[in-house]
């Protein structure tokens, strides 16, 4: 139903999933590439189907022929005749070099061949009526036929004999689910649709979809009863097609209960009357068990026939494509109508679907909650279904990016634990992994953040490989792990280190870092027991000793710590090169608010005696100090600075409490860093010595900036475009008529204080719509053009565009106001200023 304008607009719609944007942006693109001519221009194809790697094509044609092509290189390999049997419904099994298909001829067996030397494995009597349709399991050899005698017949490959033998009123059209647990009957004739369990086939279905209410209304001059030509399981279970020939097209069900999800409209009148057709039963003379539709392999797109021109169609089921909710492709629709899309389009979108792989492990059997049933396909967990995929299909050359994450269950831990043995499942695992890797030509990052430790037999592997972007997560248990120097891996660009703990038989990385010529970005996250006990077991030159050693310090462009905790005289000294530096991240890592300062680590480069860091462009960190002050007025070009934290000061803590290491110039007490003279002075070496490049600025909410803090930054930095401080209620309506100086300004931050709720109380005391009209007021005059986004302590408002309104306290006079809509803090998630203020890495 047509709604009328709404007085605001929506929020922003939440950004696709990559996977949902990548088909979306294949379909639209999809074009033909290759054409093949059949020998007679009378010839047509009744039917397509893939291999399981999707390197052969097999094709059934209308002269009795079987065609076989590649579908790697796009070259048709050779021809198979069925003169006498006819040919229809042709399928690979589970192996490339062998298909089942119907006669069409003489009498109804279906037929077992080789496409190897021509020759016929086995024949599956039985059926005394066309065969109109044939489904593979997924899973094994089983497959099912229906035909119009009324049955639908249960075979293996391995016998010619029917296992099983359902008697039906017109059951011509059958499917699997993706688990190979259900199969699905459809009778067009009856209007119903049964799901039978596959382990309990004898018995009756454990549903039935009464589809009466979904058939179209008669037409004019008798009845108009569609056929329903294919039936079809979306990949993820959730959801049936249900194909017709009618023109009010086709029905796209709910799975579980039959309810209709969506119905899918043809655009277009279907000329039948010249549609070339397959041998069938039906009246229309249009192909049984293909039909003109499938789905997409991510389930939200349904491709189909127009059904009067030679275009394909692409379905929404989501609404979301256009307005009417269909996209057409210029391309002919002759795979569309008569091929089994689902796999066409799998196949061509492999690339893509396996670009970025990855896979989640649990360490307990889950179940959906959705129907209750166990995760997976019936062979294993998700996890490890994906990862024999991976080493045994012919899928792992896609993939350039691959993640295991979660948890892994090791069996008799403690028992291994005791006799110094790693768990024969943790072994297998790493066996396969190295396979997986080895056979992932193109892998260029790989991920590990698995809650076992990854073993040598993975790191030889990277070591032959051309990795380019590596995460390591160690494990936080002490059972022990065999420790090895990991080998330099010359690809290596990117480094990501995860909870580092000294004490859990963490990997010697030296070498990796010494001898890796190409890395550029470094991020290593400590494990936080050590600052948490106040353990000094860290020692840098464990990791670093031999770049020192060999006097070739690291040339970073990128370096990020965490959670680090070491005595105060462990610098970084001869580590890195101070001069290539462009992005620094420290975070939990100095002394500041809440440390004791001498107690903690100070990075060399944040002291007055450092040398100058010119290239920087980037400096994020948590805490403040007198030696990050030092630092930013030794330096000058920054473009963006991110110095953020909300916790309340903590009391000075006991020197008994740790050991403590000799004093760095400045070391603060956490009542120092509220010091006046430390805010002056480090606004002030952000605005003498950056303000003409600064980009992005967000200080500590503990610093209330004075009229005169705020005139500083305004004047002396032109360019910014995210300011984010802290300031009370006075100094913010001040602020007002400073902001047109920051013309590019996109987003702005008044942060809450965490010590005190003032300015957030008198925030929200006004949320009764006047910060929107304020806001709307102030931003529509010189200067403020480019806002769009405003925080005022945890309220955040979208700025929209300039629009003539009626003053509500003067009826009848009017003034220009920008629209301000109020949005909850995931509308800004993906904004820096918002983003960055975080403790990720």
């Amino acid at each position: 139903m047509a709604q009328g304008p709404s007085p605001h607009p929506p929020p922003p719609p939440p950004p696709d999933s990559d996977k949902t944007q990548k088909t979306s942006d294949i379909i639209g693109t999809l074009r033909p590439t290759k054409l093949f001519k059949l020998s007679k221009p009378d010839t047509y194809v009744t039917s397509l189907d893939f291999d399981d790697e999707g390197l052969l094509l097999i094709a059934a044609c209308s002269d009795s022929s079987l065609q076989l092509y590649s579908a790697q290189d796009g070259t048709h390999r050779k021809t198979l005749l069925s003169q006498k049997y006819g040919c229809h419904l042709a399928r690979f099994s589970h192996h490339s070099e062998s298909v089942i298909y119907a006669s069409t001829k003489v009498d109804d067996t279906l037929r077992y061949l080789s496409t190897h030397d021509n020759s016929y494995i086995r024949y599956f009597k039985g059926h005394s009526g066309a065969v109109t349709d044939l489904a593979l399991s997924p899973r094994d050899d089983t497959f099912l036929s229906c035909s119009a005698d009324n049955t639908v017949r249960l075979w293996n490959l391995k016998s010619q004999y029917a296992q099983a033998r359902l008697n039906l009123a017109t059951p011509y059209l059958a499917a699997y689910d993706p688990s190979a647990t259900v199969i699905a009957v459809a009778s067009s004739s009856t209007s119903s649709i049964l799901l039978y369990d596959v382990r309990n086939y004898d018995k009756p279905p454990f549903a039935t979809f009464d589809m009466r209410q979904y058939d179209p209304p008669p037409a004019a001059g008798g009845m108009n009863i569609p056929e329903w030509t294919k039936l079809e399981f979306s990949n993820d279970g959730k959801s049936l097609l249900v194909t017709t020939n009618h023109v009010q097209g086709h029905l796209l069900l709910d799975a579980f209960n039959g309810e209709l999800k969506a119905h899918l409209p043809r655009p277009y009148q279907p000329a039948w009357g010249i549609l070339r057709s397959a041998p069938s039963i039906t009246p229309s003379k249009s192909p049984l068990g293909q039909g003109d539709t499938s789905f997409s392999p991510d389930g939200r797109y349904v491709v189909g026939s127009s059904g009067a021109d030679r275009d394909a169609v692409v379905w929404d089921t989501q609404g979301r494509v256009s307005k009417e909710g269909e996209r057409k492709l210029e391309a002919s629709a002759d795979l569309a109508r008569t091929c089994r899309t689902c796999r066409v389009f799998h196949y061509m979108t492999l690339p893509q679907l396996y670009t970025n792989v990855t896979l989640r492990s649990y360490d307990s059997i889950r179940y959906s909650s959705e129907h209750g049933r166990v995760e997976g396909s019936g062979m294993g967990s998700p996890f490890v279904m994906g990862l024999n995929g991976l080493v045994l299909r012919n899928v792992a050359g896609y993939v350039r990016k691959l993640e295991f994450v979660g948890e892994w269950k090791e069996d008799d831990l403690e028992e291994c634990s005791k006799r110094g043995r790693v768990p024969d499942s943790s072994i297998i695992l790493n066996t396969l992994v190295r396979v997986a890797i080895e056979r992932a030509t193109n892998l260029r990052d790989l991920c590990w953040e698995l809650n076992t430790k990854m073993l040598p037999t993975i790191w030889q592997a990277l070591k032959l490989s051309n990795i380019k972007s590596l995460t390591v997560k160690f494990p936080s248990s002490r059972d022990p792990r065999p420790i090895m120097i990991v080998p330099p891996l010359p690809s290596l660009v990117a480094l990501r280190v995860l909870d580092v703990d000294p004490l859990c038989y963490v990997d010697d990385i030296s070498l990796l870092l010494a001898e890796s010529k190409r890395l550029r970005d470094l991020t290593i996250i400590w494990s936080p027991r050590m600052r948490e006990v106040k353990e000094p077991s860290v020692n840098l030159s464990t990791m670093f000793g031999r770049t020192q050693a060999k006097g070739q310090p690291l040339r970073l462009n990128k370096m990020a710590i965490k959670n680090l905790f070491t005595y105060a005289g462990d610098s970084c000294e001869g580590y890195y090169d101070h001069s290539a530096l462009q992005e620094l991240t420290i975070i939990n890592s100095t002394g500041g608010l809440g440390d004791a300062g001498a107690a903690a680590f100070v990075d060399s480069p944040c002291r007055e005696a450092g040398p100058p860091l010119q290239s920087l462009k980037l400096i994020r960190v948590d805490k403040i100090s007198r030696e990050l002050q030092v630092l930013l007025a030794n330096s000058s070009g920054l473009e963006k600075l991110y110095i953020f934290g909300g916790k309340k000061a903590a009391r000075h803590e006991s020197p008994n409490t740790f050991p403590r290491s000799p004093a760095s110039n400045g070391s603060l007490s956490p009542s120092d860093l509220h010091s006046d003279s430390l805010r002056d002075d480090t606004i002030e070496a952000i605005a003498q010595n950056h303000g003409q490049t600064l980009r992005h600025l967000l200080l500590p909410p503990q610093w209330r900036l004075t009229s005169d803090n705020i005139a500083l930054i305004v004047h002396n930095c032109p360019n910014l475009e995210q300011l984010g401080f802290g300031a009370e209620f006075d100094r913010f309506i001040s602020m007002r008529l400073l902001m047109p100086f920051l013309p590019q300004v996109i987003a702005l931050r008044v942060l809450d204080n965490p010590d005190s709720p003032e300015f957030r109380d008198k925030m929200h005391e006004l949320d009764d719509g006047r910060h929107e009209k304020h806001i709307g007021g102030t931003t529509s005059l010189r200067g403020w053009s480019k806002m769009r986004w405003m925080e005022l302590a945890d309220l955040v408002f979208e700025v929209g565009r300039t629009e003539l309104m009626e003053e509500e306290e003067m009826p009848g006079k009017m003034s220009y106001r920008r629209k301000v809509w109020k949005r909850d803090a995931e509308a800004v998630k993906d904004i820096d200023i918002w983003r960055l203020d975080s403790l990720d890495v």
